[in-house]
């Protein structure tokens, strides 16, 4: 205690010893907080594109992958993650793309429409005994001829 001011003099630790109190961030925990950051946009958008997904499937959209590409620049997040604007989206590219959306028709045989013409009948020389002229005429000679040369 100093007797001239009677003021008590309190020893501060030496500096060496004292934690910077200066706002220097830590490159750990910077790059934590980035890789954090970035690991919450990836699932945001991994969970984005599946209810997409699911929006364009049951909209019976031929690609939704393709499709959700086209509009990925535009999703809308809530505050908490949430998309906002997929069925507004969905709806914006059924009329931008409306040849993505519908029933799919089959695609035509490859074989050029073999065996859409009445089956071929198969013709024994019992089954040829039976039949009256007018149906003789109406067969295919070469297979006519041959049955009777068997």
């Amino acid at each position: 205690m100093d007797e001239t001011n009677n003021i008590q003099t309190i020893t501060a630790e030496p500096e060496d010893t004292v934690l910077s109190t200066t706002n220097t961030p830590d490159p750990e925990i910077e790059r934590l907080r980035a890789e954090n950051v970035e690991l919450r946009t990836a699932v945001r958008l991994r969970d984005a594109r599946e209810r997409m997904a699911d929006l364009l499937r049951a909209a019976d959209a031929h690609s939704p992958e393709l499709l959700l590409d086209s509009v990925k620049a535009d999703l809308q997040f809530s505050d908490d993650g949430e998309l906002q604007n997929a069925a507004a989206l969905v709806e914006r590219m059924k009329r931008r793309f409306p040849e993505q959306f519908g029933k799919r028709q089959p695609a035509a045989s490859i074989d050029g429409g073999a065996g859409t013409g009445s089956p071929t009948q198969m013709i024994s020389a019992e089954s040829l005994a039976r039949m009256t002229p007018a149906q003789i005429q109406k067969l295919d000679w070469a297979e006519v001829r041959r049955i009777l040369s068997s």
